[in-house]
């Protein structure tokens, strides 16, 4: 891709999905999806970063025809859409599973092993479309999705390598386990997609660490990317890049790290970010 001459101030704009790209309904509005059209035919790249597995991302990535390498799994997996490669994959550490779900089971915690293109979860049918609302998957109609949402008697015998361990329960809750975690010194990274949702990963895995080695890749300077965000586990991304906006939904974490606050997921902040931040037009 040849980007865009000094003329707009970013070469790259990376966009986080829930809570951000979509509305609170999981939807991409025409708003949103134009000006991104819009950002891409003036020669500036976009991809996205996010906490969800790739097929769920997918569907995103082929309505806005980015060609630019994306991530998901919160940083552990960075894939070329074009190509269907995978660039970059880190899958949790074996020897620190076992220590990660003994604290779920006890505080019954569900809990999904998160794979490319498969989510493994173990609990009850109840306990699934609890996880589903998490993932924002609708798995009474998303058939492709279903096939792919895969219920373990005992997670650990699964025979998974996941990216990421994603559990569930009150906000109080997951903090417990995630300061029982901190105990151990495991080689790994935690942050939240919202409150009650506790994110694990392999310690070099976070949005900012991925977003690092795909500036790296398209010789972007991280200076010249704008990052969009609203929850905890965009913070790592917003360390590395030159431009930080939070949405009006952010969590305060993230506002108080931000450049700028932009109007909510609910009320087209990206598009107006876009239009207002990369290209620069007069609102």
């Amino acid at each position: 891709m040849e980007y865009n001459t000094m003329a707009y101030p970013y070469d790259l704009v990376a966009i986080d999905v829930d809570g951000t790209l979509v509305n609170s309904e999981n939807r991409l509005t025409e708003g949103t999806k134009a000006a991104i059209l819009d950002v891409l035919a003036h020669n500036i790249g976009v991809t996205l970063v996010s906490g969800r597995a790739r097929l769920t991302m997918d569907p995103f990535v082929k309505e806005l025809a980015l060609t630019l390498p994306f991530i998901s799994s919160s940083g552990a997996h960075i894939i070329d859409p074009v190509s269907n490669k995978t660039l970059y994959y880190s899958a949790m550490p074996t020897e620190v599973l076992s220590v990660i779900v003994q604290y779920a089971r006890e505080a019954h915690a569900p809990i999904i092993f998160q794979e490319s293109d498969r989510i493994f979860y173990e609990g009850s049918e109840e306990e699934l479309h609890y996880l589903s609302e998490a993932y924002k998957i609708d798995i009474t109609v998303a058939d492709e999705f279903k096939a792919h949402f895969i219920r373990a008697d005992d997670i650990l015998h699964a025979h998974i390598e996941p990216v990421k361990v994603y559990m569930c329960q009150d906000p109080a809750i997951v903090q417990g386990i995630e300061a029982k975690l901190k105990q151990h010194h495991l080689p790994i990274y935690m942050t939240y997609s919202a409150p009650p949702y506790l994110e694990i990963t392999s310690i070099h895995a976070t949005k900012g660490e991925a977003i690092q080695r795909l500036a790296a890749q398209l010789n972007i300077d991280l200076k010249r990317i704008l990052a969009i965000g609203d929850s905890r586990n965009d913070l790592s991304m917003f360390e590395v890049v030159g431009k930080r906006v939070a949405m009006g939904n952010a969590v305060p974490e993230v506002k108080a790290v931000a450049d700028l606050i932009a109007p909510s997921n609910d009320q087209d902040g990206v598009a107006w970010t876009l239009r207002t931040i990369a290209l620069q037009e007069e609102q």
